[in-house]
């Protein structure tokens, strides 16, 4: 191992730029200086994983994320930020991480991570699904003459809801997205454990198709604002049973059951200890088609009858360039390729034409010295977790393959190394937004994480890692 960061310290002294690695000495700098990010960032994950339980403000096996409300705002306060357990951060790098060991076992470190993460994530389940929080006593009881709830709702272990109305609301029902992910690390766990996938989790399609944006006698305001749908026959967010009208939905309901939402009578008011669906709709987001899209293929599950129409959907929001908002939950502009792009990249190949016009879209909006930016109400244009999502964009479609997308990485890459913070062996990068509260809060409420983002320019710099070497095979014979 000495010898192996010896020679790496002798390539980073001479290595000043790379601007391109058509030459096989520009790419052996730059795979040695993607080596040792990589070691270092694995150094950091293992060492800030929650290794015991904290009661229940902090558990074991997750890595920490902030959530955040940025201003004040009705109902849910002024501005804070608490830490916060959920789901989908300790998924995500999860299921990163799982895929970085069973591309490259030489990361020892790697295993012992997983085991205390996977425990974890699957406290997130129930019935066959995932939900983002936690099955914990309410603060409060949610009834007004309740002396001591017997009843767990899912919230947040540490943020404050300072409203009975929230503190219902927040006992959301299971969900698409963190099933999705939640079922990939039962898969990737099988694999790496050599165990052959259950026979129970063959008919996965049938938890995402119970549930589609089909013969609905409702609709989200959001998808209406959005002009996405009706009858789209993409997979909704919400794994429950929303409110139904007694004729088909229209905006005038919508506007009488938004105006009494504090009220009984409205669709969207929260029951006590019962899930909830936000606003009384389920909806459609092309992020969350795409992540169903990827656990499916991932399983190799072609029987949902929804996933040619979730495609579809997905290609519609991106002819037309609705990066800004056509994800409910996913704020940043750049959201949305970087997951349609990993869907692509894990054998969804009929989002072949949707990811040309990712790409294109891509490579027209980075800066000249070498980053992106969303838009300023995310976190001051977010620029580090935005080109983050781009290079890894454009490392799932077509990579290091042509001139621009390279060009266009490189730059990125240089961006993501300048910063980078260095602290003894480890290496991290700062937390931008990964995921928002949707719709009205959508840019109120964030969650950011210094671990999922090192997470994901760890999934970037193993890419890269694999297409220098499969470019150069002298390269993995060098370490």
């Amino acid at each position: 191992m000495n010898i192996r960061f010896s020679l790496i310290f002798i390539f980073l002294c001479s290595f000043n730029s790379f601007s391109q690695i058509n030459k096989k000495e520009s790419a052996r700098k730059l795979h040695a200086k993607t080596l040792i990010h990589i070691e270092k960032a694995l150094n950091y994950l293992e060492k800030s994983q929650q290794k015991e339980n904290d009661s229940i403000f902090r558990l074991k096996g997750e890595w920490g994320s902030q959530m955040s409300m940025n201003f004040w705002f009705p109902l849910m306060g002024g501005k804070n930020s608490e830490y916060d357990s959920n789901c989908f951060s300790v998924a995500t790098i999860h299921n990163i991480l799982a895929n970085i060991y069973l591309q490259y076992p030489e990361y020892r470190n790697i295993p012992p991570m997983l085991d205390l993460a996977f425990d974890r994530i699957m406290n997130y389940q129930s019935d066959g699904s995932f939900n983002f929080w936690n099955l914990l006593p309410p603060t409060k009881p949610h009834k007004w003459f309740e002396k001591e709830a017997d009843e767990f709702t899912r919230r947040p272990n540490n943020y404050p809801l300072p409203l009975k109305f929230i503190q219902k609301a927040a006992n959301v029902t299971n969900d698409a997205d963190d099933t999705a992910a939640g079922l990939l690390a039962i898969y990737l766990r099988n694999k790496i454990k050599g165990s052959p996938i259950p026979d129970s989790l063959a008919k996965i399609h049938e938890i995402f198709d119970e549930y589609t944006d089909t013969n609905r006698n409702n609709r989200m305001w959001y998808n209406f604002w959005q002009r996405q749908g009706p009858e789209s026959g993409a997979y909704l967010t919400w794994l429950g049973e929303e409110y139904e009208f007694s004729k088909k939905w229209n905006p005038v309901q919508e506007f009488f059951h938004l105006a009494t939402f504090y009220l009984p009578i409205s669709k969207m008011y929260p029951n006590a200890y019962e899930p909830y669906i936000p606003y009384g709709s389920n909806d459609i987001d092309p992020i969350i088609n795409a992540n169903v899209l990827r656990v499916l293929s991932i399983y190799n599950n072609q029987k949902s009858i929804a996933s040619k129409n979730a495609i579809a959907f997905i290609k519609d929001e991106l002819e037309n360039k609705n990066y800004n908002y056509a994800a409910t939950y996913y704020p940043n502009r750049y959201h949305i390729p970087y997951y349609v792009s990993k869907a692509y990249k894990n054998g969804v190949v009929d989002l072949a034409e949707s990811c040309e016009l990712i790409e294109a879209y891509v490579l027209d909006n980075y800066k000249e010295n070498g980053y992106w930016t969303s838009r300023d109400l995310i976190n001051d244009g977010d620029s580090l977790q935005s080109t983050i999502y781009a290079v890894n964009s454009l490392l799932n479609i077509r990579g290091l393959q042509t001139p621009a997308s390279q060009q266009a990485i490189l730059a990125g890459l240089d961006y993501i190394f300048s910063k980078s913070i260095e602290e003894n062996d480890q290496i991290y990068w700062k937390g931008g937004v990964f995921f928002a509260g949707g719709t009205v809060v959508r840019h109120v409420l964030h969650w950011k994480s210094d671990a999922v983002t090192t997470a994901f320019v760890l999934e970037a710099l193993i890419n890269l890692r694999m297409q220098l070497e499969r470019k150069y095979p002298d390269l993995s014979r060098d370490i």
